[in-house]
C-alpha cells in the first residue's frame, strides 16, 4: 500500500465534504490528502485526468447522479477506483453501482475511520490487480494489433469473430469484413476435404500446411495452428494463427526453376558438344561421298541422311537457344496494354475454338522493365496453351493483372483438361509435352524468359477442371 493518497471528494454539499474528510485524515496507515469538488464539469474534468489515486463520488448531485456521472467518467477513461456515497442506500442502487464500474459503495451515515481505512486498502488493492490485468490486455492487445501473422477466432463452425489486421494482408478483407464470413470458403478445392476431415473431432491442428484464396483470387500458402476451447459457459470457439509462407513457398519454387534451368542448360550443351562431332563427321563423309559420284538409286539414301542431319542440327540448336540465358533489351512497358496485344494476337484462335474471355486488367499503368518481344512471346505461349486446353461451349479463357504492395500477378486461366499431378512436375523439362504435335520445348523457353526478367512462374492443375499460370514479380 502506498504510503502518501490523493483523495478527490466529488460532494455539492460543504459539510459532507468536511465530515468525510475529517475521517479520511484521521487514518494512520497513510497519509491522506483531501481534494473538493462541488461543480459537476470541473468533476467530470478531474475524473477524466485520473490525477487522484482515489475518489469518492456522492450519489445526489442536482443536475447528475452520482450513478451518471460514473457511467461517463469511466466511459471516457477513467480507471483510478471510484467509490460511491449516498445518504441511504438500497440493494438497487448497491447493484447499479458495481454494474457501472464502482469499486465501492458506502452509506454516509455508518462512516467511520476503520470503514474507510478498510475500504481504501481494499479499493487500492483491487486497482493494483485489475492495473497488472489491463497492462497486460494492453500487451497483448498490441502484439495481436501489430502481429505480421493472421491471428483469428471463430465460432464451432468455423465463421469468423474476431480477427487482427494482418487479415488484409492474408485475405484481402479487414477484420470487420471478415466477420461472420466462413473460414471454409477461403480454403482452396484441394485442400478443403482434407481441413474438414482434420476439424470434426475438433481436436488441436499445429504447422498444418494450407493454401487459402483470397478476396482477389489469388492462392496463398499458410502454416496453420488451430486450436478448439470449450469454457464453463459453454461458449465454445476455435483459435488459430496462420503464418504466411506464400513468399517461402514462392523463394523455393524460384530457386528450383532456376535449379532446373541451369541443370537443363549444362546437359543440352554436354549432349550439343558429344552430337555434333560425330554429326559434323557424318556431314564431312556425306560430302566426300557426293564428290566421288553418286548413283541414282543411291540419291533418296543420300537425302535421307541429308535431311536427318540437318534435323538433328536444327533440334540442338533449338535446345540451346531455348535453355540458354537470354539477353533482354530492357524498356519500360505497361503490362496492360501489353496483354491487350497479346489477347488480341491470339483473338483469331480464340474465336475459331468459339471460347469465352474473361479479362480483368487495372484502370491504371502498371509498367515494368522488360523486353517486351520476348515477354509477349512468353505469356502468349501461356494463351495458346490455355487456348489448346480448351474446346467446348463452356469454355472459358481467364486472364487478369493484380498488384498489391508486395507483387505484380499476371494470371491466364483456363477450363479445359487440365494435366495430371504426376505431369506437373516434368511441365518445364526439355521435350516434356502432353500435346500430340510438338516438340516441348514452348514452356522451357517460355521459363526462361521469365526467368531473365527477375519473375517466376507459379502453376496448378486439376484434370478436367482447368490450368491456372500465375506470371509473379515482387515489387
Amino acid at each position: 500500500m502506498v504510503s502518501d493518497l490523493k483523495i478527490l471528494i466529488i460532494d455539492d454539499d460543504e459539510d459532507d465534504f468536511f465530515i468525510t474528510s475529517q475521517y479520511l485524515e484521521d487514518i494512520d496507515a497513510f497519509n491522506v490528502n483531501c481534494s473538493w469538488s462541488y461543480n459537476i464539469n470541473d468533476a467530470q474534468q478531474k475524473l477524466a485526468s485520473n490525477s487522484y489515486d482515489i475518489y469518492f463520488l456522492d450519489y445526489r448531485l442536482g443536475a447528475k447522479t452520482g450513478l451518471e456521472l460514473l457511467k461517463e467518467a469511466v466511459d471516457n477513461g477513467c480507471y483510478k477506483p471510484i467509490i460511491l456515497l449516498t445518504g441511504k442506500g438500497t440493494v438497487e442502487i448497491d447493484k447499479l453501482a458495481v454494474e457501472n464500474g464502482a469499486y465501492d459503495y458506502l452509506i454516509k451515515s455508518d462512516l467511520t475511520t476503520e470503514k474507510l481505512e478498510r475500504c481504501l486498502r481494499y479499493a487500492y488493492e483491487r486497482y493494483k490487480s485489475f492495473k497488472v490485468i489491463n497492462d497486460n490486455e494492453k500487451k497483448y492487445r498490441l502484439i495481436f494489433e501489430n502481429a505480421l501473422s493472421f491471428i483469428f477466432t471463430c465460432d464451432p463452425l468455423l465463421h469468423f469473430s474476431a480477427a487482427n489486421p494482418a487479415s488484409e494482408y492474408l485475405l484481402g478483407y479487414t477484420p470487420d469484413e471478415l466477420k461472420n464470413k466462413s473460414f471454409l470458403s477461403f480454403v482452396d478445392d484441394s485442400d478443403k476435404q482434407q481441413f474438414k476431415k482434420l476439424i470434426i473431432d475438433k481436436k488441436s491442428i499445429y504447422n498444418y500446411n494450407i493454401k487459402l484464396i483470397t478476396q482477389h483470387g489469388e492462392i496463398k500458402t499458410g502454416n496453420l495452428s488451430l486450436n478448439y476451447f470449450e469454457t464453463d459457459n459453454e461458449n465454445a470457439y476455435w483459435q488459430g494463427i496462420i503464418y504466411d509462407e506464400t513468399m517461402r513457398v514462392q523463394a523455393e519454387q524460384a530457386k528450383l526453376q532456376s535449379e532446373k534451368l541451369e541443370a537443363t542448360y549444362r546437359l543440352v550443351r554436354t549432349l550439343a558438344h558429344e552430337i555434333r562431332n560425330p554429326l559434323t563427321n557424318i556431314g564431312l563423309s556425306l560430302e566426300g561421298f557426293i564428290e566421288k559420284g553418286v548413283q541414282d538409286a543411291q540419291k533418296p539414301y543420300v537425302d535421307i541422311i541429308k535431311r536427318g542431319a540437318d534435323r538433328i542440327n536444327d533440334i540442338i540448336t533449338e535446345l540451346l537457344q531455348s535453355s540458354k540465358a537470354i539477353e533482354i533489351r530492357p524498356e519500360l512497358v505497361d503490362l496492360n496494354a501489353l496483354l491487350r496485344e497479346v489477347i488480341s494476337i491470339a483473338q483469331d484462335r480464340i474465336d475459331l475454338k468459339r471460347i469465352k474471355t474473361d479479362i480483368s486488367l487495372l484502370n491504371f499503368p502498371v509498367v515494368r522493365t522488360l523486353d517486351k518481344e520476348k515477354f509477349k512471346i512468353a505469356i502468349l505461349n501461356l494463351v495458346v496453351n490455355a487456348v489448346e486446353a480448351m474446346g467446348g461451349e463452356e469454355s472459358l479463357l481467364t486472364v487478369s493483372l493484380n498488384q498489391n504492395l508486395e507483387q505484380t500477378i499476371i494470371l491466364i486461366k483456363d477450363n479445359g483438361s487440365g494435366i495430371k499431378e504426376e505431369d506437373l512436375k516434368m511441365l518445364f523439362e526439355p521435350y516434356f509435352t502432353t500435346k500430340k504435335s510438338g516438340m516441348g520445348l514452348g514452356l522451357v523457353s517460355t521459363l526462361n524468359i521469365i526467368k531473365s526478367h527477375k519473375a517466376h512462374i507459379e502453376v496448378e492443375s486439376k484434370p478436367w477442371v482447368g490450368t491456372t499460370f500465375r506470371v509473379i514479380f515482387q515489387n
